[in-house]
């Protein structure tokens, strides 16, 4: 059994937190690019729905779409 890796000292684990931080920014930027992509081919008809349920699959944000759109009926 692995155990979880501890960082006793501050400076470092705030250096681990704002690496970890920005990372996520990054993700989160690439990640609304490709929607933006996804959005202007679906709207222009270039992709189908089940082709951009297919690439939202891949992209593991199906649970992130679909929970939202049936909360807002």
């Amino acid at each position: 059994m692995s155990r979880p890796l501890m960082v006793s000292d501050p400076n470092i684990r705030k250096q681990l937190q704002l690496a970890g931080l920005r990372f996520m920014c990054s993700r989160a930027e690439w990640l609304k690019s490709e929607a933006m992509i996804l959005g202007v081919a679906l709207k222009k008809g270039t992709l189908s729905t089940s082709e951009v349920d297919t690439r939202l699959e891949e992209l593991g944000a199906l649970d992130l779409v679909y929970p939202e759109l049936m909360r807002c009926e």
